[in-house]
């Protein structure tokens, strides 16, 4: 922020990571791995999903995607790099906010 109040501009270097579709990219990532009718419809939503909290929201859908097919532990290492990447675009994009996602304790409900 300068002094103004205002956020600075991202350089061009954080301008993809800054991107909604880059965060939708880390989701199919993460289940790029699954084949099943729930990963079709969770490819559906993503599709519409207009802002980060709307991604936070499917979070838990991944989730549990992600253990039904390979286990708990598994399934939080690929949310970890998800949340990283969720928090990192709302703390520098310029149009959203760090509290439009739920607080830290929350990030631990699936």
């Amino acid at each position: 922020m300068n002094w103004l109040g205002k956020r600075k501009a991202p350089i061009q270097q954080d301008t993809q990571v800054l991107d909604l579709d880059y965060l939708v990219d880390e989701f199919h990532a993460a289940m790029a791995d699954i084949q099943d009718p729930l990963r079709v419809r969770l490819h559906a939503a993503l599709m519409s999903c207009l802002s980060p909290r709307d991604l936070w929201f499917l979070r838990g859908k991944l989730f549990n995607l992600i253990c039904k097919h390979h286990h708990e532990g598994e399934a939080n290492r690929r949310l970890a790099r998800l949340d990283a990447k969720l928090a990192f675009f709302v703390e520098h994009h310029p149009d959203y906010d760090a509290d439009e996602l739920p607080s830290k304790p929350m990030s631990l409900l699936h």
